[in-house]
């Protein structure tokens, strides 16, 4: 298993070494392969359900969400101006597709629907809005700062979460029904990793103000842990551990994606307002 997690490891930051760093065709290694990774994230969502006795429309919903990323990013990439506002079309264009499939389907084809309707609704939005971050910046500035973020929090949590664990009496569970191994301590450890990172792009390359660094790495730590939470409360109730096999050694794509389930709406939000702080 530790073989093939670096083998994941070493190919997801051979791609991402592409899309940054590949002056010529980093935007479209990035449109080939975002796209695809949020399409299967939705799917393994709709699997998941489907392996618990709660059947979903896999390949539909993926398609339907892979569509719309990868319209979304061409909308951008050629400077279509208000391609935020086609992001925001193109996913209420596919709400409104999934809620008059509701009123033609039959009976017993409407948990299907409904299900995977609720998948696409709950990824969707965020994950379009986490590719959309790549957009502003041709060198991948926000998106590298969003993912590093981002992902700190899990870090941090885990590191801090370990160590605690083995303290007399051990950390404190914050929701042992959903994720055993989530405690306050960790969250806490992750919440200021999260900060240092944010921090220290600040003083490296900075685009907004001091505060807006800090307000940003709070909100995403919060959007972060809370992603996590999110997954495992799914794979939970699927009895399932890992979503997928889609990154060798590291599980599916939704298994990488789960910390960004919120975080790419949030940073929309917070990216439209660092110029205020």
């Amino acid at each position: 298993m530790f073989k093939f997690r670096i083998i994941g490891f070493i190919l997801l930051m051979g791609l991402l070494g592409g899309i940054f760093f590949w002056s010529a065709g980093g935007k479209w290694l990035f449109l080939a392969a975002a796209p695809a990774l949020v399409g299967a994230a939705v799917g393994e969502c709709c699997a998941m359900l489907n392996k618990s006795g709660r059947p979903a429309y896999v390949l539909p919903t993926a398609l339907a969400v892979w569509l719309v990323a990868v319209a979304s990013l061409l909308a951008g990439f050629f400077k279509f101006e208000g391609f935020i506002h086609m992001a925001v079309i193109l996913i209420l264009l596919l709400i409104l597709a999934s809620c008059a499939s509701l009123l033609t389907v039959k009976k017993e084809m409407l948990e299907k629907v409904l299900n995977s309707f609720g998948s696409g609704l709950l990824l969707t939005p965020s994950l379009v809005g986490l590719l959309l971050a790549y957009i502003p910046d041709p060198c991948g500035y926000w998106l590298i700062y969003l993912c590093l973020v981002t992902k700190a929090t899990d870090t941090g949590g885990y590191i801090v979460g370990t160590l605690t664990s083995k303290l007399p009496g051990g950390n404190h569970k914050i929701a042992p029904n959903i994720s055993p191994k989530k405690s306050y301590e960790g969250f806490v450890g992750g919440l200021l990793l999260s900060i240092i990172v944010s921090l220290a792009f600040f003083f490296c390359v900075p685009h907004a103000g001091l505060w807006w660094y800090i307000l940003s790495a709070v909100v995403l730590s919060f959007g972060s842990f809370y992603g996590d939470l999110t997954e495992s409360a799914i794979k939970r109730l699927c009895a399932i551990k890992d979503s997928g096999s889609f990154v060798p050694g590291m599980g599916g794509a939704f298994d990488v994606l789960d910390s960004f389930i919120y975080n790419g709406l949030l940073f929309w939000l917070l990216y439209t307002f660092k110029d205020v702080l």
